[in-house]
């Protein structure tokens, strides 16, 4: 029997940062994949034509950036990142968008054009974003309670900035959007960041997520990639193994076991990146639960499906919008208003009828990933994972002319470049990767009653379980989905911690 300190179930980049990490505090490391190939949810593949590489799940990592992971892993020394000169945009409507520039004054300056005063309120949000918003985020992103975080920004904001910092936590996107912005190109801009999630800009707390999102863009940029430092710290990661057991003896979890017959045996710790349901329901058994924490995970619920297309292009995409060809990211959602009835249709089970695209460009940064002349691109839109229409085989055609045609609308010309094209559905999404239920990217629902201290239960929300020495350290747990590392880097922490406790 193979025998580690820390066993962790995945390869997504929480389970590597976890597993780099306790590695680095000298633990025994092993990390299991189902998959071929370590990573989760960050892949590249050829998925229409060769030599165009394409990402099947996540593709840009502005919050990896920000997160404290990157310092401390030395990813900025590790990978070569790609970077934009625009990382972010929003399209409203033919001709009218609106665009992050990496200078915040020159996007202060493009947003005066539209609306004289969208362009000082801009320059107002980036400086208290660098005063006190960049704080506020590092609470949110550290496990609760955080109080260093949290007493460097009350330090920032004083009372009067901590009172308005929550006031605007709380309130819908939507109405943040209209009291600071005049015109809706600078809204949708402020806005966009809400369509990576499954809340929509009419919900109370949203806020947070399209905020830190635009406001990253803004002084992070959006680089592309990521890699593990695990095997550097000493750890191990074996592909190809799928953990089908956790073993539990005594209320404790002292290992594993695979569908190849490999049992691996956990001195210290067994950490999970998986999703709830799949980690307790499946793997663990619901008959080592207390009641209280089993109807928890059963009442666990996942947000909104993906509809993800990857295309390859024989020319670049020519947008009708200033300097899009240039972006990274193209958020083509309308305004507020189409935003919000985009995701009601969708969370009533309906395909949306103007749907809110995502859009990335990778080889507007890295032309390496398409033959000379040739260009790559991404959609995704949220959709319902059952839609009452009819099931996706019936569906996804139909859909995806939808989605192209919305598309062709803002980059007219676009469909006659398609030399391949490559389509996944939430089941297609799920088939994958098994933390992706019904095609969600998040790890589960953002809406406020998933967040904080009831992710992924009321009052577990500090990685530990019920069972000891078994912790969760996936998406569904504070403080959610992005690749950003923090999950991991808060869970390991964690396992350290009770580790010294239980040695005193």
């Amino acid at each position: 029997m193979d025998v580690s300190d820390a066993v962790i179930i995945g390869s997504g980049p929480n389970g590597l940062v976890a597993a780099a990490m306790l590695a680095r505090a000298g633990w025994s490391i092993t990390v299991l994949e189902r998959n071929d190939v370590a990573g989760g949810a960050v892949a590249s593949a050829e998925l229409t034509q060769p030599g165009y590489a394409h990402d099947p799940f996540s593709a840009f990592y502005g919050l990896l950036h920000f997160s404290p992971v990157f310092r401390e892993l030395e990813l900025y020394r590790r990978v070569r990142w790609a970077s934009f000169e625009l990382p972010a945009a929003a399209i409203v409507g033919p001709g009218r968008s609106a665009a992050v520039r990496t200078d915040p004054a020159l996007t202060a300056a493009s947003l005066q054009q539209i609306k004289g005063e969208d362009g000082p309120a801009w320059t107002d949000l980036y400086g208290w974003w660098t005063k006190v918003g960049r704080r506020f985020l590092n609470v949110i992103l550290n496990p609760i309670p955080s109080l260093a975080p949290t007493a460097r920004f009350l330090a920032a904001a004083g009372v009067r900035g901590t009172i308005d910092t929550t006031r605007m936590s709380l309130a819908p996107t939507a109405v943040v959007a209209r009291e600071r912005f005049a015109s809706e190109e600078a809204r949708a801009l402020f806005a966009a960041g809400i369509s990576h999630s499954d809340v929509s800009v009419i919900d109370p707390a949203g806020t947070p997520a399209a905020m830190a999102l635009a406001m990253v863009a803004q002084s992070h940029n959006m680089p592309e990639g990521l890699v593990s430092a695990v095997t550097d710290a000493g750890g191990r990661v074996l592909t190809g193994h799928e953990v089908t057991r956790v073993v539990i003896e005594g209320k404790r979890a002292v290992g594993v076991e695979t569908a190849a017959g490999l049992s691996l045996r956990a001195r210290r710790a067994v950490l999970a990146d998986a999703g709830p349901p799949r980690l307790f329901l499946g793997l663990v058994g619901a008959e080592h639960l207390p009641p209280s924490y089993l109807a928890g995970i059963r009442r666990f619920r996942y947000g909104s499906g993906i509809f993800k297309v990857d295309l390859a292009l024989d020319g670049p995409a020519t947008w009708d919008g200033t300097d899009l060809d240039r972006c990274g990211v193209i958020h083509v959602t309308g305004d507020l208003d189409n935003m919000a009835l985009a995701s009601a249709q969708t969370a009533t089970g309906e395909l949306p009828d103007a749907p809110m695209l995502v859009v990335g460009q990778p080889t507007v940064a890295d032309p390496s990933r398409a033959p000379d002349g040739g260009h790559v691109i991404w959609l995704e839109t949220h959709v319902p994972p059952r839609p009452r229409e009819g099931s996706w085989p019936q569906l996804c055609d139909s859909f995806l002319d939808r989605v192209l045609d919305r598309l062709e609308q803002h980059a007219p010309g676009v469909r006659s470049r398609i030399v391949g094209h490559a389509v996944h559905t939430p089941p297609d999404l799920e088939a994958a990767n098994p933390n992706l239920v019904d095609g969600d990217l998040g790890g589960g629902s953002n809406a406020l009653d998933q967040q904080l201290v009831f992710r992924p239960v009321a009052g577990w929300f500090r990685y530990s379980t019920p069972i000891r020495g078994l912790y969760l350290c996936s998406a569904s747990t504070h403080p959610g989905g992005g690749v950003h590392g923090m999950v991991g880097r808060n869970c390991a922490r964690r396992v350290l911690r009770d580790a010294l406790v239980r040695r005193v």
